[in-house]
């Protein structure tokens, strides 16, 4: 199955009919966290990235090093890593995942599994910022990940 329709697939079962994936690259929002896939043609791989948010302003040497932890004990086991948006604030988890011969099943299982961990570290980093500094969360413009003018579809 080519990775247009792997995406598109995926977008079907949780209810995003007519998403245009354009050469294996979209920007979807899944409850409520903006994601990008790329398609990177010459190695055979798709990078899905998810914003996780902010840094806590209070703590933020303790919460980098607990990521820079995770990255080094398990997640680069499933081939995910953490990251910062250029020209933005914003924390990001990145996953990787090899195209060549890969079905639909196995695609969907994966994936659900990176938005179970997007989820986690989201909470992680809820759980680790002072009730005070959750109540006044500065916002800033979101960049759309590197695909303009693509606009996201919430799910």
């Amino acid at each position: 199955m080519e990775l247009n329709e792997l995406i598109t697939a995926f977008a079907a079962k949780l209810g995003i009919e007519g998403l245009e994936v354009k050469d294996g690259s979209c920007s979807l929002e899944i409850d409520g966290t903006p994601m990008e896939f790329v398609e990177m043609p010459d190695s055979k791989a798709l990078a899905v990235t998810a914003i996780i948010g902010p840094p806590p302003l209070e703590k933020t040497e303790a919460f980098l090093e607990l990521l820079l932890e995770a990255n080094a004990e398990s997640l680069g086991m499933q081939a995910m890593a953490f990251g910062k948006l250029p020209d933005s604030s914003n924390l990001i988890l990145q996953w990787r995942v090899q195209t060549q011969n890969l079905e639909l099943e196995a695609f969907c299982k994966e994936l659900e599994a990176f938005i179970n961990r997007v989820e986690q570290w989201k909470q992680a980093l809820e759980d680790f910022r002072p009730a005070a500094e959750q109540a006044v969360i500065i916002e800033e413009d979101t960049p759309m990940l590197g695909l303009p003018n693509s606009g996201f579809i919430s799910v």
